[in-house]
């Protein structure tokens, strides 16, 4: 038992120090000179760090369905309080109209 809690904590540090190592990463390359292929550098980067940010969460022992409802929620709700970004650009309707979960 003591082993699985153990590795569980050495899972959760490796995916935090990734999450970290991937932001910087694309606050890197989002400052960085324009060149071919820093679009799709700079959107890797952000899955990575929604990925990792997922399997953080489950480690943690959340459920995937659970962060999708919250995710839900809060888009809705920041809506609703016509956060900023959805005021001016309508920023939030469309996240929660392309989220396919």
């Amino acid at each position: 038992m003591n082993i699985d809690i153990v590795n569980n904590i050495k899972a959760i540090e490796l995916i935090k120090i990734e999450i970290l190592q991937n932001v910087t990463n694309m606050f890197g390359d989002i400052i960085s000179e324009p060149v071919d292929g820093m679009f799709d550098t700079i959107v890797c980067d952000a899955a990575n760090v929604i990925s990792l940010t997922y399997l953080l969460c489950r480690r943690l022992g959340l459920e995937y369905k659970t962060v999708n409802e919250k995710i839900k929620f809060e888009i809705n709700k920041n809506i609703e309080n016509q956060h900023n970004l959805e005021r001016k650009f309508g920023d939030l309707s469309k996240l929660l109209e392309d989220l396919e979960f």
